[in-house]
C-alpha cells in the first residue's frame, strides 16, 4: 500500500484540458521530482493536491484514504480547510504577509489552528506556544538572527527558507515546492536547495517538488516524474528518467535542458 496515490486525475479550465489522466504512488518519506516544459500541468497538480483547485476527477489516497475526487465541490470551507493541512505549499514566489516579521509570518497560520482546535476540544499540534514553533523552524532553516525582520528585509533567498519554515509549521503529511528557486539568482538557489537537502535527509519528510534543476532533482530525488501535455509521459528513479530515458518527449525535453545550459 503506497503512502500517496494519485489515481487518473482530470482537471479543465474552460474548454482547455490541463491534467489528461495523472497517475503515481509515493512511498513514505520519498522524495519526487517533476520535470518538464512550463504549460504542461506541474503547478496545476501541486494546486490540485493542495485543495487550491478541485479535480474534476480522479482520486487522491493517503495511508490508503480517499481525501479527494470529483465531489471536492461539494466540501463546505471548514472541510476543505482541513483536508489541504495534508499538504504544505512552498510557492515560487513567496507569499509571505509583508506587514508581519518572519517569525509572525511563520507562527500565524499555526497560532491560528491551535486556537480551533482548541475551541473543538482536540489536542494541540504543539506542547510549547507557536511563537517557539516558529523560532525552531527559522534556527532550523538557518534564519536564527533573521527572525525579527521584515520581507522587504530579507533576500530572495531568505524569503524562500521562510515560506519553507511556515509551510512546516503545520505538519503536513507531504511537502509540496512549486519551482522554489524560480525567482531567484544562482547564489540564492544553492542556499534553498540546501535547504531542502537539509530536510530529506533530518526529516524523512514525503515531498513533491516541481524544479527546472536537473541535477538537484537527480541528487535529492527517489523517484523523477516527466509531464508532458498533461500526463504522465515518464516515471521512475532519477538513473532511468534523467540518464535513461525511454520516451522522446523526454529525451528531446533532457537534451533542449542541456544546449540551453551551454
Amino acid at each position: 500500500m503506497a503512502f500517496l496515490e494519485v489515481q487518473n486525475l482530470i482537471k479543465s479550465f474552460g474548454k482547455t484540458e490541463v491534467l489528461k489522466g495523472v497517475s503515481f504512488t509515493l512511498e513514505e518519506g520519498e522524495v519526487l521530482s517533476i520535470i518538464g516544459p512550463s504549460g504542461n500541468g506541474k503547478t496545476t497538480l501541486l494546486r490540485c493536491l493542495n485543495y487550491l483547485e478541485f479535480v474534476d476527477g480522479g482520486i487522491v489516497k493517503l495511508n490508503d484514504t480517499v481525501i479527494q475526487d470529483e465531489n471536492v465541490k461539494t466540501l463546505k470551507e471548514d472541510e476543505i480547510r482541513n483536508q489541504r493541512l495534508h499538504f504544505g505549499m512552498v510557492f515560487q514566489s513567496f507569499n509571505l504577509f509583508p506587514q508581519y516579521t518572519a517569525k509572525q509570518n511563520v507562527s500565524l497560520a499555526l497560532s491560528i489552528m491551535e486556537k480551533e482546535r482548541a475551541k473543538k476540544g482536540q489536542e494541540p499540534l504543539y506542547s510549547v506556544p507557536s511563537e517557539k514553533v516558529a523560532e525552531n523552524l527559522l534556527e532550523r532553516v538557518g534564519l536564527k538572527d533573521k527572525m525579527n525582520n521584515y520581507p522587504c528585509e530579507l533576500s530572495g533567498g531568505q524569503c524562500q527558507r521562510v515560506a519553507i519554515a511556515r509551510a512546516m509549521a503545520l505538519k503536513p503529511d507531504v511537502l509540496c515546492f512549486d519551482e522554489p528557486t524560480s525567482a531567484l539568482d544562482p547564489e540564492l538557489t544553492g542556499e534553498v536547495l540546501k535547504v531542502i537537502k537539509e530536510l530529506k535527509a533530518t526529516t524523512g519528510m514525503t515531498m513533491i517538488i516541481v524544479t527546472h534543476e536537473m541535477e538537484f532533482a537527480k541528487n535529492i530525488s527517489d523517484k523523477v516524474m516527466f509531464m508532458w501535455d498533461g500526463k504522465v509521459c515518464e516515471f521512475g528513479t532519477p538513473e532511468k528518467v534523467l540518464e535513461n530515458p525511454e520516451m522522446e518527449e523526454t529525451k528531446h525535453f533532457l537534451q533542449s535542458f542541456l544546449e540551453n545550459k551551454q
